[in-house]
């Protein structure tokens, strides 16, 4: 399963970046609107649906959560690991951290 860091970077306006580091691996840079739509696809793929149609998708896979960048797979996610990245995602767009580690 994998591991990740979320940190915000520096910036304070509505288009503030964080990176998304999977496995020890290069830096996914991510804007505001594409760290919500990752968030938004954990939550349907937590639910049941399919989220497959934009830049990043989450699949729910059986027993496990796949997110996908650019249609590549970027990490496999247990259901828990899933909802504890999706709640971090939440915090780091309510402002409430700078900094997760998953």
């Amino acid at each position: 399963m994998s591991s990740w860091t979320l940190v915000a970077r520096p910036g304070g306006d509505s288009a503030a970046a964080v990176d998304l580091t999977i496995d020890g691996g290069s830096p996914l840079i991510l804007g505001r609107v594409e760290v919500e739509r990752l968030e938004a696809a954990l939550e349907n793929a937590l639910a049941g649906v399919d989220d497959m149609y934009s830049r990043i998708s989450c699949v729910n896979a059986g027993n496990q959560i796949v997110v996908s960048v650019d249609k590549v797979t970027v990490a496999a996610l247990r259901y828990d690991r899933a909802e504890l990245m999706r709640s971090q995602l939440k915090e780091l767009l309510a402002g409430e951290g700078t900094e997760f580690i998953g």
